[in-house]
């Protein structure tokens, strides 16, 4: 068997909306709308690049099941150029995707191939002989909630290299809807060489060998919560059927999250050039990508009482954004978050004679309990309950936290006299 080279990819969500920033700033909610479309752009050219036999993209090609005409026509003068230089695509349809989603009537090029809703086997030639293999199959529909793994056939050669494509939730992720739920051992026992999923966002490996199964994450970013670098795998297979991986980076614009120390900073000063240094960091690493990111300021010290003052978090917010005006690549601060705590010892002041002694001992100092999580989350049950008037109803933990914050405010509110 000759050696050969090929991509995996998955989740492009290509014209994927991204909501909120919009209103505040045009030129970073423009950079923003083609991102999906660029990091599209970004995958075609990593494939004429590395001179890659096939690309297989697993799923959620768009982001909606209307997807726009926009958006087709774009992905197919992309799949156009591969096809052009002799390189196939395998694509399946996800939840975001479906058949049965709206679609145009788009005529794909030569060497593309779109799986139905039942999976079925595409060799793969080089040079006149067959090295791989892919079976793959798309969502009908939206919501898939049957094991579509157990749905295909083992390989029907033992000699060539058999890739399955599938968009599928393996080992029940929480961050993702449940969809196609199945198991490692469900994709093991299968007899395919390379599991090629999609769904999950974030990039990890299953399994690396017999059989690999991997997702590549998705390529560009699309929320505060997808943060770091996003792209593909490029995959290389040798004669004797042993491949290796590389991730490759293909996002334009990345999100990040960064927190800044307040413990040895006294002026709001030091703490604007101490959020500038760590923008200034997040662009060098991002290397020559746009940067969305949001700030946790966090520590105790005198800055607390300046960050509660009126304005002061939205003064600091729009001093950096203006930091960054014209000229690319830029950093915009989506948001600053501030959780710092007054400048008070709490074990030392929790040993004085007083009464915010005796009561930081009784309360500060005290675990929480599940009577007091219970007793708490009753408090707040015609709020957060769970209907569809109210908010979702909160765990322990969320809970918990609240308690302790209520308890820092109570210890501040005291300690000034107030």
């Amino acid at each position: 068997m000759e050696s050969f080279r090929f991509v995996h990819a998955a989740d492009l969500h290509i014209d994927s909306p991204f909501s909120g920033i919009g209103d505040v700033d045009v030129r970073v909610a423009n950079r923003l709308r083609e991102a999906t479309y660029e990091a599209f752009q970004n995958l075609v050219e990593l494939c004429l690049k590395s001179d890659v036999d096939f690309l297989v993209i697993a799923g959620d090609v768009y982001d909606g099941a209307d997807r726009s005409v926009r958006a087709q026509l774009r992905f197919r003068d992309g799949l156009s150029r591969l096809a052009d230089e002799g390189i196939q695509t395998f694509v399946v349809h996800g939840n975001h995707d479906p058949l049965d989603g709206w679609q145009s009537s788009i005529a794909w090029p030569e060497g593309v191939h779109i799986f139905g809703a039942a999976p079925e086997w595409k060799n793969i030639e080089k040079n006149g002989e067959i090295v791989a293999a892919v079976q793959g199959m798309s969502y009908p529909t939206r919501e898939v909630t049957d094991n579509l793994a157990l749905q295909f056939s083992p390989p029907q050669s033992g000699s060539i290299f058999t890739i399955g494509l599938l968009h599928a939730n393996v080992g029940g992720n929480s961050a993702h809807p449940n969809y196609a739920p199945c198991t490692v051992e469900d994709l093991s026992a299968s007899g395919i060489d390379y599991w090629a999923l999609g769904h999950v966002h974030t990039r990890q490996t299953l399994k690396r060998a017999a059989p690999i199964i991997a997702y590549p994450g998705n390529i560009q970013g699309r929320h505060p919560n997808e943060t770091g670098e996003r792209g593909a795998l490029v995959v290389d297979v040798d004669p004797s059927g042993a491949s290796k991986s590389e991730f490759v980076p293909l996002d334009v614009v990345r999100w990040e999250h960064t927190d800044v120390d307040i413990s040895n900073l006294e002026t709001i000063d030091s703490l604007d050039s101490a959020i500038r240094q760590q923008t200034d960091n997040m662009s060098a690493i991002a290397e020559g990508r746009d940067v969305v990111c949001r700030v946790t300021i966090t520590g105790r010290g005198p800055l607390h009482e300046q960050l509660a003052a009126d304005g002061a978090v939205e003064d600091l917010i729009e001093a950096t954004r203006n930091s960054w005006t014209g000229g690319s690549p830029w950093v915009w601060i989506d948001r600053i978050v501030d959780s710092t705590r007054p400048a008070i010892d709490i074990e030392a002041r929790a040993k004085q004679d007083d009464f915010l002694g005796a009561t930081l001992k009784r309360a500060l100092l005290s675990s929480i309990e599940s009577d007091e999580i219970d007793r708490l989350t009753e408090v707040v049950s015609d709020v957060y309950s769970g209907r569809r008037n109210g908010l979702s109803k909160p765990d322990d933990e969320q809970v918990s936290a609240w308690a302790k914050e209520a308890r820092w405010y109570l210890a501040e509110l005291l300690e000034q006299g107030k």
